[in-house]
């Protein structure tokens, strides 16, 4: 083969390779393309979900003080029942019952 010839095949050559490269970079922008949209919504729903549960720390604590306060509540009212209890078990015994 002359010269001539193989400059021409490898110019080709060439131009086949930068084209095969250009496909797969459009086809690699597109699928970063992808990704980048699909985590642009993941971030908006992070974002909606912050917004959302933003007043979540403030409630807990209203929260965790009312519950407090039902806490002591129920702590009384256990010991009125201890208290009824002892006074159940004296009325049962005024009235002759053994195993109240």
């Amino acid at each position: 083969m002359s010269t001539l010839t193989l400059t021409i095949l490898t110019g080709i050559e060439l131009t086949v390779l930068l084209l095969a490269l250009a496909v797969a970079l459009v086809l690699i922008r597109y699928a970063l393309d992808s990704i980048a949209r699909s985590l642009d919504k993941i971030a908006w729903g992070v974002r909606a979900i912050e917004t959302e549960t933003g007043a979540l720390p403030q409630g807990v604590t209203t929260l965790n003080g009312g519950l407090s306060a039902v806490s002591a509540g129920l702590k009384q009212v256990v010991t009125h029942f201890v208290k009824a209890d002892a006074n159940l078990k004296n009325v049962a015994q005024a009235l002759g019952r053994r195993n109240a």
